[in-house]
């Protein structure tokens, strides 16, 4: 099978690892250039880049798809399929006309909901039961083409972004190679998406994390369960900003005001919402190592009745 894989994520990443075990070897990965990360600005390869260089795989991270030595380089491999999982640029027509069969699309929702390059944070951060991946053939406008194959997966209590994605990851390398056996057997159809039932998932900026203790426990909790990793829900006190990394809800009703520290035990934090009360069980204060809610207290003398802001 003749293979282009188009990538730069994590995402990416692991729906490329999983698909190379069921034998779709790309003959070329094609991912994004070295970008500058860090508080030090170092440039550095994305978690495509540095898994096709590990496995021996010819990779090329071009700065613009419409440069003449790339068409040729695509034209070139003869390729059955285009691949393309969170690469984070649009395809323009030109390359998508150069496969033999199609060019492929997979995304990490149900389309045409949660269109854009965020669908897990947002399906996450929207309380959703329910989510999935959609193969679908690629067009010139981001995750708008005909629906090929979808799966389905329930959104479980415990899960956040990092367990949401590795999930939707394998199960979308499992799409692909479903989809692509359908369409070699043309046993398949295209389903356009309906516009009427489309959303969209814009990226998040660093102060969408930051916490309202207005909302409910249950909107707080899916808050901190959807930034895990990026912009990360965060709140302050005394004037020091606190990162929350894990929480649950333990009253779902409450006559508190918001934002209150109204119990402390060994097991966490207990603070009052605007419909609810949370336990912040792991935090992370500014300059320091993440460390579990009890021991923040300790260091800090924290007392009920004391304000998170």
């Amino acid at each position: 099978m003749r293979v282009v894989f188009f990538g730069t994520s994590e995402f990416a990443k692991v729906v490329l690892q999983e698909i190379m075990k069921e034998k779709i070897v790309p003959l070329l990965v094609v991912t994004q250039p070295q970008r500058p990360k860090g508080r030090g600005w170092k440039l550095s390869s994305c978690e495509v880049k540095e898994f096709a260089e590990k496995n021996s795989l010819n990779c090329i991270a071009p700065e613009k798809l419409g440069e003449k030595h790339l068409i040729e380089k695509l034209e070139g491999v003869s390729a059955e399929f285009f691949l393309v999982v969170s690469y984070g640029k649009l395809i323009p027509g030109q390359i998508l006309s150069l496969p033999k069969i199609m060019p492929l699309g997979l995304h990490p929702s149900l389309l045409p909901r949660y269109r854009g390059p965020a669908p897990i944070r947002w399906a996450l951060l929207k309380g959703e039961r329910e989510t999935g991946v959609t193969l679908f053939k690629l067009e010139t406008k981001f995750d708008c083409g005909p629906i090929i194959w979808q799966k389905k997966i329930p959104i479980e209590e415990r899960d956040d972004y990092f367990t949401l994605s590795s999930k939707l990851a394998r199960l979308g390398a499992q799409c692909i190679v479903e989809g692509i056996e359908r369409i070699r057997s043309k046993n398949y159809s295209l389903s356009f998406q309906d516009e009427k039932l489309a959303s969209f998932a814009p990226k998040f900026k660093k102060e969408d994390g930051r916490i309202n203790w207005e909302k409910s426990a249950f909107e707080i909790r899916n808050l901190v369960r959807a930034f895990k990793g990026w912009p990360f829900a965060y709140t302050f006190y005394k004037g020091k900003l606190i990162r929350i990394l894990e929480i649950e809800v333990e009253e779902e009703n409450t006559s508190y005001e918001p934002s209150y520290v109204v119990k402390i035990n060994k097991k966490g934090i207990y603070l009052s919402c605007g419909d609810g009360i949370i336990r912040i069980v792991r935090l992370k204060p500014e300059g320091k190592k993440e460390m579990d809610a009890y021991s923040f207290v300790c260091g800090y003398k924290i007392k009920v009745g004391e304000k998170f802001s």
